[in-house]
């Protein structure tokens, strides 16, 4: 039988594992090219927990992997699932290319 190792990724001051959970519900506001807006709870999987992470980050690579398009410019990312907007992120300050999704966690 294999044995599963845990994942371990290098930080800038460390190496530090990785926890995973099962499932996080949030909340967040999907803002439309039109300017309209909705509120909308999105559930994602797989979750991981860094240790010491004073921050959320999201892999826009597992947004790829579930067939979703990411269309945006320097103001804002959107994500579509069948050409619809599920998410949109903006830029943490005008001109940054770190994009922030608000959004409040849920308890199930």
């Amino acid at each position: 039988m294999p044995s599963t190792q845990p994942l371990m990724i290098q930080m800038a001051n460390n190496v530090t594992q990785v926890k995973e959970a099962k499932i996080v519900f949030i909340t967040h506001t999907v803002l439309l090219q039109n300017g309209k807006a909705y509120e909308k709870t999105t559930r994602l999987q797989p979750v991981y927990y860094l240790n010491g992470l004073n921050t959320h980050l999201l892999s826009i690579g597992e947004f790829l992997n579930d067939k979703q398009l990411i269309t945006g410019d320097h103001c804002q990312l959107m994500f579509l699932r069948n050409k619809l907007p599920v998410l949109t992120c903006q830029p943490h300050v005008v001109g940054s290319t770190t994009f922030w999704l608000n959004s409040m966690i849920e308890s199930v």
